[in-house]
């Protein structure tokens, strides 16, 4: 049992998590609505945009923090938080948007110096319009507008050999910025992720709420997960088909009986009947 003080925070990722593989998260309805009815705020946390995410807010109808981008950006309702106007770079959608750590006109600008001096043969989603993007990820085109808002990443397809990858990689790093394997990309990014994105929302629901202790519940099914999932005090790994492929080291971890948003319902279950 919690004691009075003390408030639960859900910070879930999204793709093979919530989400099964048609992108929808039926499955998890009855989780969601418990969450809802005993009053735990459920925070995304995301590769996504926050353009994708904050439609799947609406559905959700959640007043939450959105981390976007993994862990590049914290969007907060605006009217929801505490986040100072001169805290926020941006205002999008109702939402205040803060960028940690890189913006995505830095990255950008930064790969395409590199790429002009050195000859190097790639390409990515600031070179493409919606139309490409489109074809290229299989997303309408809506889907693919809102896919190619980004705040603080760039998804390039590598087009060279690995031994200029490497090269492109190291000279990169000299500025902060890193790559990340995707599935179809590569996504240039600063030095924050998924666990730093999760702090950013934490402090501000603590600051929102200074008077309550928390415990956190982080879900994730992929290696970009890790690092969220041992910042936790219940770490929820989802499995894939075929097993869990990640092992985090957190003071709880539980292994989901089932993929994606069927897992994701019965392991957030299970943990909220402990709680209450």
């Amino acid at each position: 049992m919690l004691s009075a003080g003390t408030e639960r925070v859900v910070v879930t990722d999204l793709d093979g998590s919530l989400l099964d593989e048609s992108y929808c998260w039926t499955e998890a309805g009855p989780a969601l609505t418990r969450l809802r009815d005993v009053g735990v705020p459920l925070v995304l946390n995301s590769s996504k945009t926050f353009a994708e995410m904050r439609i799947l807010a609406e559905e959700l109808d959640l007043r939450s923090p959105l981390v976007a981008e993994n862990g590049g950006v914290l969007a907060v309702p605006i009217g929801e938080g505490v986040m100072e106007p001169d805290q926020s770079q941006l205002q999008s959608d109702g939402y205040r948007i803060l960028v940690n750590g890189l913006s995505r006109e830095a990255i950008v600008t930064c790969a395409h110096e590199l790429r002009a001096k050195e000859n190097y043969r790639f390409a990515g989603f600031a070179d493409w319009s919606c139309e490409e993007i489109a074809e290229r990820t299989g997303l309408s085109e809506p889907m693919a507008q809102c896919a190619r808002s980004r705040f603080a990443t760039e998804p390039i397809v590598w087009e060279d050999t690995e031994r200029r990858r490497a090269a492109f990689e190291s000279a990169l790093s000299e500025h902060q910025i890193r790559i990340l394997s995707g599935g179809r990309f590569l996504h240039l990014m600063g030095p924050d992720d998924k666990a730093d994105g999760m702090a950013a929302a934490l402090e501000h629901l603590r600051v929102r709420r200074p008077d309550l202790d928390r415990v956190v519940i982080a879900v994730g099914d992929s290696a970009n997960d890790l690092g969220m999932l041992e910042a936790a005090d219940i770490a929820v790994v989802i499995p894939h088909p075929e097993g869990p492929r990640i092992q985090p080291d957190a003071p709880r971890v539980v292994y989901a009986e089932f993929p994606s948003s069927k897992g994701w319902n019965a392991a957030l279950l299970t943990i909220l009947s402990e709680c209450t």
